[in-house]
């Protein structure tokens, strides 16, 4: 199988776990890449990646 190499907003603000607002909040402020393939808006795979790796780490609970 394939690994997905480009998502639409839906699929990018659903494997984010986020809405649409805060979605293109993150693209306007540059946190998140926009590419056009033909008439559709895409997220490289790449950039969702970027951006889980470039959040800060959760502190344990209890601290």
């Amino acid at each position: 199988m394939l690994e997905k190499l480009v998502y639409r907003p839906a699929e990018a603000q659903a494997a984010l776990g986020i809405k649409n607002t805060k979605f293109w909040a993150l693209v306007k402020a540059g946190l998140l890449e926009t590419r056009k393939l033909g008439g559709a808006t895409v997220v490289p795979a790449e950039s969702l990646r970027r951006f889980v790796e470039s959040l800060p780490a959760a502190t344990p609970a209890g601290n």
